[in-house]
């Protein structure tokens, strides 16, 4: 079981169990910042930077597999056809606009494609434990029901693994009895 000691700017404490999803609100930039930094600095959880997290002059293929390749990871089966599987899973609509997708520029994505090229990067880490930062904010309707689907992606390949939305709104399926939400 994978479990995660957080603590809040007044001491709330709160365990991450395996195999749920949590909403964690924020009240402050400042926590939010703080809060990021403890959980990242654990062994086997990656984070999904809001922004993405890719480097500007790589193109998202590049992007995608760098942590990849400098980690060393072993995947099941070819890296090109794990993302292009990952991105026609996650919404993409077929291999032609993958492939389109794949040798972009960031500067020439949207913020949602920005953070489902962050996504699909840290699925191929295989977390123990995945980090949304602010996931849902600043999208539109469209691209909000969109990412939301991500999270079912991951509860997909990784059924008893943890996931947690970082965010300064609550959000929560309540048809989801895995989904909890945490106040900090």
């Amino acid at each position: 079981m994978f479990t995660l000691s957080l603590h809040g700017e007044e001491g709330t404490q709160a365990l991450l169990q395996s195999g749920y999803s949590y909403c964690l609100v924020v009240r402050s930039e400042s926590q939010r910042a703080a809060l990021l930094k403890n959980l990242g600095d654990q062994p086997g959880v990656v984070i999904v930077p809001h922004n993405g997290g890719l480097i500007s002059n790589l193109r998202v293929w590049e992007n995608i597999i760098l942590p990849v390749q400098y980690h060393g990871i072993e995947l099941a089966g070819k890296l090109e056809d794990s993302v292009v599987q990952l991105l026609i899973r996650c919404g993409v609509e077929d291999e032609t606009v993958v492939s389109e997708l794949l040798l972009k520029l960031p500067d020439q994505l949207s913020l949602y494609e920005k953070r489902l090229v962050g996504f699909v990067r840290a699925m191929l880490m295989s977390p123990e434990l995945i980090i949304y930062d602010s996931m849902n904010e600043g999208l539109s309707r469209k691209e909000l029901a969109r990412a939301v689907k991500l999270d079912k992606v991951f509860r997909l390949y990784f059924p008893f693994r943890t996931s947690a939305l970082v965010s300064f709104e609550e959000y929560s399926d309540k048809d989801d009895p895995k989904q909890l939400v945490i106040h900090l």
